[in-house]
């Protein structure tokens, strides 16, 4: 049980941000809804043994860099989608692309394939049997070499730095 105890604690937290009150009363409130919510799904919560709610500071710096990164493949993704919706004659080839991926713990293929998803055009439809390919569709899948290449180098290396 007192592992599930800081996660209840940012429970709290967010309880506060939601209620808008400040105050010990609502902390505590919000631990104690964090605790019930816990509790009966604690079977689905197996956190990863590498992975600490309180991280010491070259990983905060790690996802902090992770979701810069994050925000500017999604500026760089709208940017593109615009220009193929724009155009008087839309030339894609949409297709799904199997797409290799370094990440082993579910912490990191998580944050990956959700990182895939969250950047316009593509989603990640599907994930191989042994966890070491992802199947993304892609909106323009004409150069299956540079989608790969982009989620290798643009987003994969900041997830394993950031969650692995």
């Amino acid at each position: 049980m007192k592992k599930y105890v800081p996660l209840a604690a940012v429970f709290g937290i967010v309880w506060c941000f939601l209620h808008g009150t400040f105050s010990l009363n609502s902390l505590i409130f919000g631990l104690l809804i964090g605790l019930v919510c816990i509790r009966p799904f604690k079977f689905l919560y197996k956190p990863e043994s590498n992975f600490k709610l309180f991280s010491p500071p070259s990983r905060i710096i790690s996802i902090m860099r992770y979701f810069m990164v994050l925000i500017k493949e999604i500026i760089k993704a709208n940017i593109v989608v615009a220009k193929i919706v724009t155009k008087p004659k839309i030339d894609i080839k949409p297709g799904i692309i199997a797409v290799p991926i370094r990440c082993k713990t579910d912490l990191g293929i998580t944050g990956i394939a959700n990182t895939i998803t969250l950047t316009p055009g593509t989603i990640t439809v599907d994930i191989s049997e042994d966890r070491s390919i992802l199947y993304v569709h892609c909106i323009d899948a004409s150069d299956p070499d540079a989608v790969r290449a982009s989620v290798a180098n643009d987003l994969e290396k900041y997830v394993l730095e950031a969650f692995e």
